[in-house]
């Protein structure tokens, strides 16, 4: 076990973790459960599930790049690609909770399917042991939460 990558991986989910719930904790406790949703629509506390599950991922990820033989170079392009991609999500956060627009959140998750369509192809082709794990959360975001934030935006024009 390689402790120090443990702990790298640890404290980066954890810093982009706290980011995320300061961004979006008010909106998503007032004005998300006003909006109308489609049956299909997860509860917030699976949803709250569906995120801790992410995060655990991105720690699976960072460290599996942490301990990799690769040079530092190419760790540190895969760190700050994932990193980018954590933090991004954190932002789309504050931008569809706190601007309690449902149009922007649609919007921002499109834009953020492009990071992580970046991050996805850089961790095929340089990690090999990381690219099915991750490919969990692109699957997740393409198939559910696009269709669900599209039919979000509609159902509250």
């Amino acid at each position: 076990m390689n402790w120090t990558a443990l702990i790298v991986s640890v404290c980066i989910c954890i810093a982009v973790g706290v980011l995320e719930a300061l961004l979006g904790a008010s909106g998503m406790r007032t004005w998300y459960p006003q909006l109308r949703k489609p049956r299909w629509h997860l509860p917030i506390p699976l949803i709250v599930c569906v995120g801790i599950a992410v995060y655990i991922i991105d720690g699976f990820v960072v460290y599996r790049l942490c301990d990799c033989p690769l040079p530092v170079g190419s760790r540190v392009i895969g760190i700050t690609a994932l990193c980018s991609v954590m933090v991004f999500n954190a932002l789309w956060n504050f931008a569809f909770f706190e601007s309690r627009s449902v149009l922007v959140g649609f919007l921002g998750l499109v834009a953020f399917v492009f990071p992580l369509l970046i991050l996805q192809v850089a961790l095929t082709v340089f990690f090999s042991a990381t690219p099915l794990a991750h490919a969990v959360y692109f699957v997740w975001v393409i198939g559910y939460d696009i269709s669900l934030y599209y039919t979000i935006w509609r159902m509250n024009q």
